[in-house]
């Protein structure tokens, strides 16, 4: 091992997020000051040390890699552009005076004229504390000053943080306030109205939103934790929480307190255990046709249930009562039709499978094209984020251009991925699809309240009434094979079987078939149990 020469040096340059737009303290600079100083001293540098890290606590990687082999090598001379670059803690700080003055290090700040080593004089040592402490003032001052700011905005009914999925931050003479996303709010209130029905898990609520492309944010798609907490967030009612405390909010609430306390009241009942069976099997399920409201049941002479529309938005409905059995009679009707004879499946499920390998190799071209996009511009997102720390554009610039590969990436991510999908799981789904559509009447006439309940919600996204006739909307996912069963039953005369396979396989993109894999499982597991 060749023993350290007194000239041997390591240099050490350091950024952090909030000085990255700050050309004076770019990496490039430091590393050009440090080795321009290096060369005057004829200092021969070893190894150079760079990091994008807040220096405001202990814990920099790079920085305690640099000491560690400062350490083993015995190199002694350490050199830092100026004081903070070196620290904003007194952990580091202190570590860095204790090995100038007990280990026989020198530790070089070029801008603060000052060198820290066995020799330096006591006040050098307190030059570099001083230095280091008003280092440490500023990030500390800043969080207090930010969190005054926060509060007193909370106080005045201004949520103050970024904001909510649902709302958008809009900007008024340099003040943020909430205002409602008309994308996703929407969404926000859907997920309520369903879960106030008492039909829905956080589960099968999260499977259903990402089937209808509900993204929480350009990155991040619906999950069942992102249920919970919409759910469980006052904001969306007009209060909002801000360091353990509760504030009534200014902002557009985007479903009512009504709403928002109904979805608390089932979310208690399911936690403590004592929510009940609901007595009514439509209940939740029928919507009115001319007024948007749900159906309700009630008991009348105490044997003969009907339902009626609430009316509790307005309009102009006649609020006629349904009764039970003919609503019996519409959906036996309707699960019948979905009934596939067992002399079609043989040619159904062949067709489905020629479709496939028809579409094997356009799906390999689609994922190899998009692969190589993929590629490209994953390159394109390091080279920008290395031009952002070089502090050649500022974090506006960064964050706007980084928003735009990350959201063509995702999709790109989704062609490759639906791309393999079809070889390898849609066979198996689709066969698992027309199983349920050959027992749905016969489980339906057969099953219990809760398998009845649970074989609706499954198939259907919901039933309308105009006050005449009932019609029941079937779920997009279940579509292209009602429109299969339609014609081998005889009603789509002029189709062909052909196309409405080719037009079914289309249809299954990644999240459906996660999604029809998820009730199915579901359901069978009601089945068993």
């Amino acid at each position: 091992m060749i023993k350290a020469n007194n000239n041997d040096a390591i240099t050490y340059t350091r950024v952090s997020s909030d000085e990255q737009r700050q050309k004076g303290y770019s990496i490039d600079y430091q590393q050009k000051e440090t080795q321009e100083y290096c060369k005057i001293k004829n200092f021969n540098i070893i190894r150079r040390f760079s990091e994008s890290y807040t220096a405001k606590k202990p814990g920099r990687p790079a920085f305690n890699e640099m000491l560690k082999f400062a350490k083993k090598k015995g190199i002694k001379n350490l050199v830092f552009l100026k004081s903070d670059r070196a620290s904003r803690n007194p952990v580091d700080s202190a570590q860095l005076s204790y090995m100038a003055e007990y280990e026989g290090f020198n530790i070089h700040l070029i801008q603060d004229n000052l060198i820290l080593s066995p020799k330096s004089k006591p006040q050098d040592f307190l030059i570099f504390e001083i230095n280091n402490c008003f280092s440490n003032l500023y990030p500390r001052n800043l969080s207090k000053e930010v969190s005054s700011k926060m509060l007193e905005k909370a106080e005045q009914g201004y949520y103050p943080s970024k904001a909510m999925c649902g709302y958008k931050t809009l900007y008024i003479n340099k003040r943020a306030y909430l205002k409602i996303d008309p994308e996703k709010a929407p969404f926000i209130k859907e997920i309520f109205e369903r879960y106030a029905t008492g039909q829905y898990s956080y589960k099968l609520l999260a499977a259903e939103m990402r089937l209808k492309n509900f993204m929480v944010s350009k990155c991040v798609k619906c999950s069942k934790n992102n249920i919970e907490d919409i759910l469980n967030n006052p904001i969306y009612m007009g209060d909002f929480i801000w360091k353990g405390k509760r504030y009534k909010g200014k902002h557009d609430p985007i479903v009512s307190p009504e709403l928002y306390y109904q979805c608390q009241r089932i979310i208690k009942q399911r936690s403590t255990g004592t929510i009940k069976t609901r007595k009514f099997l439509y209940t939740g399920m029928i919507r009115c046709a001319k007024c948007g409201c749900q159906f309700v049941g009630e008991i009348k002479k105490n044997k003969y249930i009907y339902y009626h529309c609430t009316g509790n938005r307005g309009g102009d409905c006649s609020k006629k009562y349904l009764k039970q059995e003919y609503i019996d009679d519409v959906v036996v009707d309707f699960l019948k039709s979905l009934t596939i004879p067992d002399k079609h499946m043989p040619e159904i499920k062949s067709c489905i499978k020629y479709q496939i390998n028809e579409e094997r190799a356009f799906n390999k071209e689609q994922y190899e094209a998009a692969k190589i996009k993929y590629d490209k511009l994953k390159t394109r997102a390091d080279s920008l984020f290395n031009i952002y720390l070089d502090g050649d554009i500022d974090k506006s610039t960064y964050q706007e251009k980084k928003r735009e590969i990350d959201y063509e990436l995702e999709y790109l991510a989704s062609v490759m991925h639906n791309a393999n999908l079809k070889d390898n799981k849609v066979i198996e789904t689709s066969e698992r699809l027309l199983e349920l559509f050959k027992t749905a009447y016969i489980e339906y006439l057969s099953g219990d309240f809760e398998l009845k309940k649970y074989l609706l919600n499954l198939l259907c996204s919901n039933f309308l009434y105009d006050g005449e006739k009932l019609t029941i909307i079937i779920k997009e996912a279940f579509r292209p094979l009602v429109d299969i069963a339609s014609f081998v039953n005889g009603g789509e005369k002029d189709a062909k079987l052909e196309l409405l396979c080719k037009n079914f396989i289309s249809k299954l993109t990644s999240e459906s078939v996660l999604y029809i894999d998820f009730l199915l499982d579901e359901y069978k597991n009601l089945k068993a149990a």
